[in-house]
């Protein structure tokens, strides 16, 4: 009765968490608060979440001939609560934003996570190189091309102090 073999389900979560480690990496290599755990958990969630939709489809549409499920409204949801997990990682205080980047990449993984569950690996794996390298190249040049920055935290604020 199931849509997909537990082996095409392990492969499809397998590089969920291989693309979410691939970009947690990053972060955690930069000390930020959400680390490698959290974007592995959010990309096999998502793809857990599309995985379900997947067979809940096959399994509806096949007992209930009269059922016309809409898979894409799990997609918006995981959006919704992603967004959300994201917008946790923003912090603001004495008038600077952090964490802003971590937010983006949550929401990424999320959708890297919703790709592999629907089975389009290489949209995942081209997702998950991009975010890598906007998250590590381009926030290495980021601190070259600006004077007031020493490290890729992008807190002006926490720079400062460290120079007192």
């Amino acid at each position: 009765m199931n849509v997909l073999t537990p082996e095409e389900i392990m492969l499809r979560l397998g590089i969920a968490v291989f693309c979410g480690l691939f970009v947690g990496l990053d972060r955690e290599i930069k000390h930020k608060n959400v680390g490698v755990r959290t974007y592995l958990l959010v990309c096999l969630g998502a793809a857990g979440f599309s995985l379900m939709t997947l067979e809940m489809t096959h399994f509806y549409t096949t007992i209930y001939k009269t059922i016309n499920p809409d898979p894409t409204r799990v997609i918006q949801g995981v959006v919704t609560g992603i967004g959300f997990l994201g917008g946790g990682a923003i912090l603001q205080a004495k008038g600077h934003v952090t964490g802003v980047a971590t937010g983006a990449s949550i929401w990424v993984c999320g959708a890297i996570g919703v790709a592999c569950g629907y089975g389009f690996y290489w949209h995942a794996v081209i997702m998950a190189g991009y975010a890598f390298f906007i998250l590590a190249i381009v926030g290495w040049l980021r601190v070259k091309c600006r004077g007031d920055l020493e490290s890729d935290e992008g807190d002006v604020a926490n720079n400062q102090k460290k120079k007192s």
